[in-house]
């Protein structure tokens, strides 16, 4: 017998140890991690070293409650630096120093698109916290071990250009008003491959409804009210061949008759034509009820951590759609998003988190 060692060779670049991400008067930055919104968004500057091409790049994240009992919508984002405007002077000076869209509802929804002097933020993982995982274990239920932690992984490789030998800011939220919160850690591999890879890509973000700065004012998503949907134009600067739009998309508004809980058909159009249509909708969130020791339970023998929802549950990451564009001249393009979104009802709404990014080669 003769045992084989294999020695994997991959970078591995930390991003945050063990940060919390809580609601709180008292927020200390430092030179290299910045905190805003009351705490709920960490930012970190930091320099990714030259990455190879073709390697194939993933995005960890590690996440446990430090208080918060309840599932919260995580985002990590890249902020882009090459606009007159960005998403930095919203959280440094305020919201409303970034571009404001309006649909005639009588909200003003700040900073979610692209324009000519803002890039609005690069969405790389959309992630939702279990119910209380770690900090409520302490709770018993018949025949249930719980988990002690969250991980979520994805493979990020579409992102390289805007990584490779660049010094970025990379953002942290969970929406919570718990001054416990959350604490998570972070990091990014970077994997040399020798197989067949896609070319590195060209990525210009178009919109980003996640609205990342709610506990500082940031308006809620609640813009799909209109008929004519989330109407966005972007201009390119040069041809995108065999262009895809990386979209990620989930319903909110958790009461029963919220989208939370209601599917809902979600079409885009590019240029006035129809590019997608699907229903998005998560069929397996019971698969995860090990990690959501808070979550509520109900005399149908069913807890809250069970329920399908819209394209997400609690523990989980949402998967990004590729859509195919095919090839996208120099000039001006509009997206239009069209989701029936649900009516009120008392002081209940309902919102979709919506981002999109160009890919081209």
């Amino acid at each position: 017998y003769k045992e084989i060692i294999w020695k994997s060779k991959f970078m591995d670049i930390n991003l945050l140890k063990n940060q919390q991400i809580n609601f709180s008067k008292e927020f200390p930055s430092n030179d290299s991690i910045y905190r805003f919104a009351n705490g709920t968004v960490v930012v970190r500057k930091i320099k990714i070293p030259q990455i190879k091409s073709g390697s194939q790049i993933f995005l960890n994240v590690t996440q446990q409650s430090n208080g918060d009992a309840y599932d919260r919508t995580g985002s990590v984002f890249l902020i882009p630096q090459n606009s007159e405007i960005t998403f930095l002077d919203g959280l440094q000076k305020g919201i409303n120093q970034l571009p404001i869209y309006t649909n005639g509802n009588g909200k003003k929804y700040q900073g979610y698109f692209t324009t000519d002097k803002y890039t609005s933020n690069i969405e790389l993982m959309r992630f939702f916290t279990p119910f209380g995982i770690n900090k409520f274990n302490h709770i018993q239920i018949k025949n249930q071990d719980w988990e002690t932690e969250a991980k979520y992984r994805q493979e990020i490789s579409e992102f390289q250009s805007v990584l490779s030998n660049q010094e970025v800011l990379i953002g942290f939220f969970i929406g919570n008003y718990d001054q416990g919160g959350h604490t998570i850690s972070a990091n990014i591999t970077v994997h040399p491959s020798s197989g067949s890879t896609l070319p590195n890509q060209k990525v210009q973000s178009v919109f980003n409804t996640v609205n990342v700065m709610e506990m500082a004012g940031q308006e809620y998503p609640s813009l799909f009210d209109d008929a004519n949907g989330f109407t966005v134009e972007f201009t390119l600067k040069e041809d995108f061949t065999n262009a895809k739009l990386r979209f990620i998309t989930t319903g909110h508004g958790g009461w029963e008759n919220g989208d939370e809980f209601v599917p809902k058909e979600n079409t885009v159009f590019v240029d006035n034509q129809k590019v997608f249509n699907t229903i998005p909708w998560r069929q397996d969130c019971g698969s995860y009820r090990a990690y959501n020791p808070a979550s509520g339970n109900f005399d149908n023998g069913l807890s809250s951590s069970d329920y399908s929802r819209s394209n997400w549950c609690p523990g989980t990451i949402t998967n990004p759609y590729f859509i195919h564009l095919g090839n996208l001249k120099a000039g001006k393009h509009t997206v239009k998003i069209i989701i029936p979104q649900g009516k009120p009802e008392g002081n209940s709404f309902s919102y979709w988190n919506v981002s999109g990014v160009l890919l081209g080669e």
